[in-house]
């Protein structure tokens, strides 16, 4: 015979789960505070645009070509899409865009600048030897080529161009080719430029060896120039010539 005690023994004893109300308002509270810094975090605008290497376009330029001049939210932008919006625009040879501490963007550009205008095709030549149409991009200061030029020394030309210091480029107004010739009409230097420089000088130069227009100045310097006239800079990078327009006397590097 099953005693009382004995049937309370096989009972199984069920204990009810109490909610922990204190510790679920700490999960919720913990949670509200990860979705409002994430909406706050998301919704927070860019502070600053930190933009270097840009001569031809200015900040604005930049900014607005991007279409950043609202200052949209930091992390909503997609560095690697502007990057390659910038370098579509034929100013831009390549571009960086890093996010930076304090919702900063910098945006670092290699440019693709102007380096004459040809004449003859009211076009601009750039850095790479493209040809656009001359726009709003402010061109003073640089050289203009005046005469038939093939579109391979075009090219070189500008290539070399571009490696100059700003100031020799500055300094020239315009550029005609003029490929040396013998006496038999068969050229002898198909890579030969003539410069007309701001000074009143002229100086003939060899595309392969434009670098050495660099020398320009310490060369005039140097020799005490004082006098217009014509530097031949087309032979080798280390020698050159100068003839004065009203004499035949010669400054010269070579022995």
């Amino acid at each position: 015979m099953e005693t009382r005690e004995s049937k309370n023994y096989n009972v199984k004893k069920v204990h009810k789960k109490r909610l922990n109300i204190a510790r679920a308002l700490v999960v919720v509270l913990i949670i509200y505070i990860i979705v409002c810094l994430s909406i706050s975090i998301y919704n927070e605008p860019v502070k600053h645009y930190s933009i270097n290497g840009n001569k031809v376009l200015s900040e604005v330029d930049i900014i607005k070509y991007l279409s950043l001049e609202n200052y949209p939210s930091f992390v909503s932008i997609n560095a690697k899409h502007l990057e390659k919006k910038l370098e579509e625009n034929p100013y831009i040879s390549e571009a960086t865009i890093k996010y930076k501490w304090n919702y900063t963007l910098e945006i670092t550009v290699e440019e693709n600048r102007p380096v004459f205008l040809v004449k003859l095709e009211d076009k601009v030549c750039l850095s790479d030897g493209s040809l656009i149409d001359v726009d709003n991009t402010n061109l003073i200061g640089i050289p203009t080529l005046l005469n038939t030029t093939p579109s391979s020394m075009m090219e070189m030309l500008a290539k070399n161009l571009g490696k100059l210091d700003d100031g020799i480029i500055y300094m020239i107004n315009d550029i005609e080719y003029k490929p040396s010739y013998n006496k038999n009409n068969q050229i002898i230097d198909e890579y030969r430029f003539l410069l007309s420089m701001n000074d009143k000088n002229m100086v003939y130069i060899n595309a392969k060896h434009l670098k050495s227009l660099n020398k320009y100045l310490d060369i005039i310097a140097t020799n005490k120039i004082t006098s217009n006239g014509t530097l031949y800079l087309d032979g080798t990078e280390d020698n050159y010539f100068f003839k004065k327009y009203e004499a035949i006397t010669e400054v010269s590097n070579e022995n």
